[in-house]
């Protein structure tokens, strides 16, 4: 089975702490694909669900920590970014659970919210990277 999300060159920031962070949720979201596609057992998804959740709240705090160090201007806005991504993503899974949407919806919410936050709010970060 083919990757549902292919990691890109073009995504990396050039951090590569918080490069390994992305590709790891790019990884976990490919690894969920693949267990929804193969029929695994709701119990199953919503173990990896959570913990692909909480890795990437894990990941929101190395990725502000970064920001301060680096003194981001945008850092105000890019927390409630995170914040408001979070607050999303359990009302999706709560809908999931709800079954008002299907386990593909599902995918591909996340899909959308990891690479569209990587490459709308994230690559932002590059640039100040570059000047530190």
């Amino acid at each position: 089975m083919e990757d549902f999300v292919v990691w890109l060159s073009s995504y990396c920031l050039g951090n590569s702490k918080i490069d390994r962070q992305h590709q790891e949720l790019v990884k976990m979201l490919n690894f969920l694909h693949y267990k929804i596609c193969s029929g695994c057992p709701n119990k199953i998804i919503d173990e990896i669900l959570i913990k692909l959740i909480n890795y990437a709240e894990n990941h929101f705090r190395d990725e502000e920590e970064l920001m301060k160090i680096i003194n981001y201007p945008n850092l105000p806005r890019h927390q409630k970014e995170h914040e408001r991504l979070v607050i999303e993503v359990f009302e999706f899974k709560r809908r999931y659970e709800q079954k008002q949407v299907s386990k593909y919806d599902l995918l591909d919410f996340l899909r959308n919210w990891l690479i569209n936050h990587i490459l709308d709010q994230d690559l932002d970060i590059k640039r100040w990277l570059n000047t530190t």
